[in-house]
């Protein structure tokens, strides 16, 4: 698998140094950028997230002509470095940069998966095993600054264990089937009023089904002293440990790390459920974008 890396001018790596560099974290909720001057953080925003296995090119293109053409077009920015949900492959990797290299016409590109990110955020070049816990879920062995081991990721229709988007399945499947206590489903009907027609048509007919899933992980959570809730987190937890992390050998023996939203506002069922399964978590964090910037910051410099 290679890594996109391109000056979109000339086709080639060898671009002249530019100072100011763009550094983006993007999930299928949204994406985190930081613009960075002579190694000092000048600017941050949010947009849109992408995901080139449910979002098409010509939706990717016309979001970022939308929401980062108009922040960047006068600016003279000489490195781009993107790390996406879903940059997995070579042919996802094309879509972004294609989509990219119109908005960002005399820079060099770089493309990688967030998966990367979260490692590089957590352990820079260090050791560690990497779980990313938010919208979607993914893991990884990190070893001397290089991903050695993967578990496939298989998105939110097969896997996604412990994310949002599976949380939020479980939690509309049992409203559905009327599975759900009578008392936290009369609460979420006043919270949402939604009926089957309006949960099927979210999830068959409109874009981008899994952050709509993820989004009732925020219901879970402003719940989880209910032992229903709380339920739901322990089991997708649980089945993110076992269909993930207790598949890199030696795992008790190697520092844990987690990034998402999801580890970072369930960080008690994470920290139980870790020990249970004889894990050694020492960080979670919510964004990794601001230890990215301080891991670029500091190649820069070298």
């Amino acid at each position: 698998m290679q890594t996109w890396k391109f000056n979109s001018l000339t086709g080639t790596n060898n671009v002249k140094k530019r100072d100011m560099i763009l550094i983006a974290d993007s999930g299928s909720t949204k994406t985190s950028w930081v613009l960075a001057e002579k190694g000092k953080k000048v600017l941050d925003f949010e947009t849109s997230g992408f995901n080139p296995y449910i979002q098409s090119k010509e939706f990717i293109s016309n979001t970022i002509g939308e929401e980062i053409s108009p922040r960047v077009k006068d600016l003279d920015i000489g490195s781009v470095y993107f790390y996406g949900a879903g940059c997995s492959t070579d042919s996802n990797k094309k879509i972004m940069f294609d989509s990219f290299k119109t908005c960002f016409t005399n820079s060099y590109i770089e493309i990688e998966h967030d998966l990367l990110a979260a490692a590089r955020a957590l352990w820079f070049d260090g050791d560690g095993i990497v779980a990313i816990l938010g919208t979607g879920s993914n893991s990884c062995l990190y070893k001397g600054g290089k991903i050695t081991d993967t578990v496939p990721s298989l998105g939110f229709i097969l896997g996604d264990e412990g994310s949002g988007a599976y949380m939020g399945k479980i939690l509309i499947r049992d409203y559905l089937y009327n599975k759900m206590p009578e008392r936290i489903k009369k609460v979420f009907y006043e919270k949402y009023g939604l009926n089957t027609t309006a949960i099927l048509d979210n999830i068959y007919k409109k874009e981008n089904p899994n952050r709509w899933l993820s989004s009732f992980a925020f219901f879970i959570s402003c719940h989880i002293h209910e032992d229903y809730c709380r339920g739901i987190a322990m089991k997708g937890l649980k089945d993110f440990f076992d269909a993930h992390l207790i598949q890199y050998p030696g795992y008790q023996n190697i520092p844990m790390g987690v990034v998402g939203s999801i580890g970072f506002f369930f960080m008690d069922c994470l920290e139980i459920v870790s020990h249970e399964y004889g894990f050694n978590m020492k960080k979670v964090i919510k964004s990794p974008i601001e230890e990215l910037v301080r891991y670029h910051l500091n190649r820069e410099k070298q």
